[in-house]
Parts: C-alpha cells; sequence; structure tokens
C-alpha cells in the first residue's frame, strides 16, 4: 500500500475515500444525535441545537470536514516540504486517526479544522526564521476561535508558547500581539453574553468544565484497548524516529516539523478533560499524520534502504497501516 501512495495521484484519492466511508460506514447506518458534553463552548453548543434533530446530516457534515481537512494539512505540509509532494497519505492518516472512535460531529473536529488553519500561520517559509506580527496574531486568533467550540482547546497555547520559544519571540510586543489575538472573540463573545443576560451562566458553566480534568477512564472492550494500545505505540514510534534524525535536515525544516509537532503538547492537554479510553485519537490527529508518513517513507528515503531490505521495510510498513485502520474500526 506504502507504493501506491508514490504513484497515481487519482488512485490514492480513491483510496482515501473508501477508507473515509469504511470508517464512517457505521455512523452513516446508525446516527447517534450530537451532545454538548462535559465541555459546553457556545459555538458548538448552537450547532448541536441546529443540528440535534438531522443526525445523519451532522454526521455527512462531520465526514466532510474531515476529509476536507485531511486535504488542507497534507497541502500545507507538502508546501513547506515537510512530506511529499504526491502522496496523500497524510491526508490518509489524518483521516484514520480523526475517524477512530468517531460517532458524529464532535467539537474535535472542528478544533482541528481551526488548529490547522492557526499552523498555517506559524509555518516558516524562504529562509526567515521567525513569523510577522501579524500571523502571531493570527495564530493565538486560531486558538481562541477553537476554544469556542471545545473549552480546553485553550490547552494549545501552551504549545504555542514553545513554539514562540523556537522562533525567539520574545519582545514584550509579540506577546501583546499574542494576548490581543487569543481575548478577541472572547471581547466579541463577552459583549453578546453580556447584553443577553447570559454573562453569568456562562462563567459558571465554564468554571464548572475546566474543573472536570481526569475523567473515568472509560468503558471499553478488549478489542478497542488493544487497538488504543497499537495506535498509540505508533504514535509513539514515529515521534521518536522523527525527533532522532530531525538534526540531519536544515534549519527550516527542523523547525517546521518541530512547530507540528508540538501540537502534540496541546493534544495530549485536551485528552486530559475525556476518557482515556478507547484513546482520543483525534486530539492527535495533527502531528500524528506528519511523524506517521515520516515514519512509512524513511526507508523510501534513506541511501542504504536498497533490495531486499527496502523490500522488507515496506511489507512491515503495509502491515502497519493496515493495522492502524483496522485498529481505527475497532476504537
Amino acid at each position: 500500500m506504502i507504493k501506491l501512495f508514490q504513484r497515481d495521484i487519482v488512485v490514492q484519492a480513491v483510496l482515501v475515500i473508501v477508507v473515509l466511508l469504511l470508517l464512517w460506514g457505521r455512523a452513516l447506518l446508525a446516527p447517534v444525535p450530537m451532545a454538548a458534553g462535559d465541555h459546553p463552548a457556545v459555538l458548538y453548543g448552537l450547532l448541536c441545537r441546529w443540528l440535534q434533530a438531522a443526525p445523519r446530516l451532522a454526521v455527512v457534515l462531520a465526514m466532510l470536514l474531515v476529509l476536507a481537512e485531511g486535504f488542507m494539512l497534507n497541502l500545507l505540509l507538502a508546501n513547506v516540504n515537510l512530506v511529499s509532494q504526491n502522496s496523500l497519505l497524510p491526508t490518509l492518516l489524518y483521516i484514520v486517526a480523526m475517524s477512530a472512535g468517531a460517532t458524529t460531529l464532535t467539537p474535535v473536529v472542528l478544533v482541528n479544522g481551526i488548529a490547522i488553519i492557526g499552523l498555517h500561520q506559524l509555518m516558516l517559509r524562504g529562509t526567515l526564521l521567525t513569523i510577522p506580527a501579524e500571523k502571531i496574531c493570527g495564530a493565538t486568533l486560531m486558538i481562541g476561535i477553537a476554544s469556542l467550540f471545545f473549552q480546553p482547546a485553550a490547552i494549545l497555547m501552551l504549545g504555542y508558547l514553545l513554539i514562540a520559544s523556537s522562533y525567539r519571540l520574545y519582545n514584550w510586543k509579540d506577546w501583546m500581539l499574542m494576548l490581543l489575538g487569543f481575548a478577541a472573540p472572547y471581547a466579541l463573545l463577552l459583549l453578546v453574553l453580556y447584553m443577553t443576560d447570559g454573562l453569568a451562566p456562562w462563567w459558571s458553566d465554564t468554571l464548572a468544565s475546566l474543573q472536570a480534568i481526569l475523567p473515568p477512564a472509560g468503558q471499553t472492550g478488549l478489542p478497542a484497548t488493544m487497538a488504543s494500545i497499537l495506535l498509540a505505540v505508533v504514535m509513539a514510534w514515529a515521534l521518536i524516529a522523527v525527533l532522532s534524525r530531525i538534526s540531519e535536515r536544515p534549519v527550516v525544516w527542523q523547525k517546521n516539523a518541530t512547530t507540528v509537532i508540538l501540537f502534540t503538547v496541546g493534544g495530549i492537554g485536551m485528552m486530559l478533560f475525556c476518557p482515556l479510553l478507547p484513546l482520543p485519537m483525534p486530539f492527535l490527529a495533527i502531528p500524528f499524520a506528519f511523524v506517521t508518513h515520516r515514519l512509512f517513507f524513511a526507508a523510501a528515503e534513506h541511501p542504504a534502504s536498497f533490495g531486499r531490505r527496502r523490500k522488507k521495510h515496506i511489507w512491515i510498513f503495509d502491515l502497519l497501516l493496515i493495522a492502524i485502520i483496522i485498529a481505527a474500526l475497532l476504537c
């Protein structure tokens, strides 16, 4: 299968659509109504009201968003040379991670779409080793908007602070732009809530939801547990593999790769507000798509990988890719 993602782009697109339908088929046949959950946010609450009576429409919308986000991420990573220019494997891996345990349009689907837009602001292009002021504000603005769909998404700011450190954004103006970007959507929200007498209930709900950290682990069967372990192991393996060889790349590549990887920090932080079984892989979908793609393509890019050794690696990764898709089905 890995070889297929180095060839005809049309065949790759068909495979991506087939896997998407396979992973979401159960949800399409027996759609589950949307629910606000334990961490209500204003914008997601509005979506719930509009789509709760049409659960199948919510599933279709979720599928289309996941597909579009996968293509957006793939295009972004390819444009900065982090992944292969002619491969849709990152799209497939993103879809697999986002579809693990998916049943309907959840907040993380919307959060990740907004996070990809924020990631676009943080990517370096050319030889400049930092980002301009307007992109600092734009990146944190996206985090602020994402937290209006899922309040724990504010934890993405931790990953941003690490990225800012990597880009040496220590100036007080950089900090002010960061805070202004994050606060802008909340300023508008607070004004609307104040005018509609909804400020006090919103504040109490926000405090209650943010205190609900580390909920029960969740109840799941042995297959889903084993599938979660496999996905976690693959994520850890790919992450270590990329980090161990990142110094071999140009500085701009290193910084862009580090930026994508640091989204893992925010993803793990958001996972702490959800049951950990089955593993909520959608929170790690962005870094998972990147590092796993690099893991699968490392053997093909390494000059020592040829002949029988290369064929052996490709077979191993073919089986691993199939196992990942099956694990997403079992979650």
